[in-house]
């Protein structure tokens, strides 16, 4: 697998690794370009929002941040 470009990842909530954005958490992850697990949504930690936008899950599942300006993205692995 390879990284594609942003703009052909689906948008319909499907999980996938994105990378070359920056996290909204805590001092230590700001602003830290990293891979993560991410999805297109209208919702972040059960708050809607009018537009979509990209959000991260912790590894646990139980926190949600915005994922702000990713630059690629893949398919999960099997």
């Amino acid at each position: 697998m390879q990284w594609l470009p942003i703009e052909t990842a689906p948008r319909d909530g499907t999980w996938v690794l994105l990378c070359g954005g920056k996290t909204d958490s805590s001092e230590y992850h700001k602003n830290k370009t990293r891979p993560v697990v991410g999805q297109w949504t209208n919702w972040l930690n059960g708050q809607e929002y009018d537009k979509g936008r990209w959000q991260f899950a912790w590894y646990d599942g139980g926190y949600y941040g915005e994922y702000e300006g990713p630059t690629h993205w893949m398919p999960l692995p099997d």
